[in-house]
């Protein structure tokens, strides 16, 4: 099956991204939201992101007009889905809506559509529950920027169809992803996992006094982080111990004691809030820098942390 048309359901950040990565790789797209503002603003969105592709030597074809020629808007979600092979739905992260736009879509979609979800971390079980047609249903998980970062997961749910994920799966790869099947469904998959507990961690490191925001940050970024690009947590583990068997021998301990005094809560406790809100916005970075240009110095020094790692990959 080849996918050469694409509806995308919902223009917000992660809606826009989808449709800079189709048009720039030759795909056509109708892009489909409430309102004219919306679409308008997504257009803007897609643009600046292929003026960022091309001052980079990444857009396909190198012509911003010709590959905004592909994307097409519409207020009508029948127009987005009826004629095309494949539809990405980002909607807010809620059930209700989710499962109110697939019902739709199911009906609206050819049979032979795929029809996938940018769920960051809600369950397709769930969803394609209320679908006539559920083994044409998938989850793919971007990380923003999608149209940047290659790393994409796709979750089925119960019943969704192994076709629907080798289909997925291909089109990720024709696309220039680099996708990661996950055996079975959890929340929030892979990344937002790590993400969650990283960031449970973080926040009780500056509720409890014991580093700013700031401080954390630098952390991450200039000692684990700067690391990570290159090793995830088992690699490392295994060239730390010097070998995973003697890591978990000599450090299984160590780490006990850690876990003890790490926090357990799930949701963030309400004396935490305002200390965390506070330190990070006496970040020096917050203070003298608008957010567009964090997000634009961010895409420039990703773009070549992927250089370098593509020319000596780990995985």
């Amino acid at each position: 099956m080849e996918i050469k048309k694409v509806g995308c359901v919902g223009a917000g950040l992660i809606g826009c991204c989808w449709a800079t990565l189709y048009s720039s790789r030759g795909i056509d797209v109708t892009i489909q939201d409430t309102s004219e503002d919306i679409l308008d603003s997504s257009i803007g969105c897609i643009e600046s992101n292929l003026n960022f592709l091309k001052k980079n030597n990444l857009l396909k074809d190198n012509k911003i007009k010709t590959t905004l020629k592909r994307i097409k808007t519409t207020l009508n979600l029948a127009e987005a889905v009826s004629q095309v092979d494949y539809v990405t739905e980002s909607v807010p992260d809620r059930y209700p809506i989710k499962k109110k736009i697939f019902r739709e879509m199911d009906k609206l979609a050819p049979e032979s559509t795929i029809l996938a979800s940018s769920s960051s971390g809600l369950l397709m079980i769930e969803i394609q529950k209320v679908t006539t047609k559920p083994e044409r249903c998938v989850m793919t998980h971007p990380i923003l920027p999608l149209h940047i970062i290659p790393l994409v997961e796709i979750v089925g749910g119960a019943m969704t169809s192994k076709d629907t994920i080798m289909k997925t799966r291909d089109f990720m790869v024709q696309l220039g992803k680099i996708p990661i099947v996950l055996n079975k469904e959890v929340p929030g998959y892979i990344i937002n996992r790590l993400q969650a507990a990283l960031l449970r961690e973080a926040i009780s490191l500056v509720a409890n006094g014991v580093a700013s925001a700031n401080d954390v940050d630098r952390a991450f970024c200039i000692g684990a982080g700067l690391r990570d690009p290159i090793f995830g947590p088992y690699l490392r583990a295994h060239v730390a111990g010097g070998g995973i068997e003697s890591f978990i021998e000599k450090l299984h301990q160590s780490y006990k004691i850690r876990w003890k005094s790490m926090e357990t809560w799930t949701e963030i406790p309400q004396s935490a809030i305002q200390k965390v809100i506070k330190s990070v916005n006496e970040m020096e970075a917050i203070r003298t820098k608008p957010l567009r240009e964090i997000e634009m110095l961010r895409d420039e020094k990703l773009i070549q942390i992927l250089r370098l790692m593509r020319k000596h990959p780990f995985y």
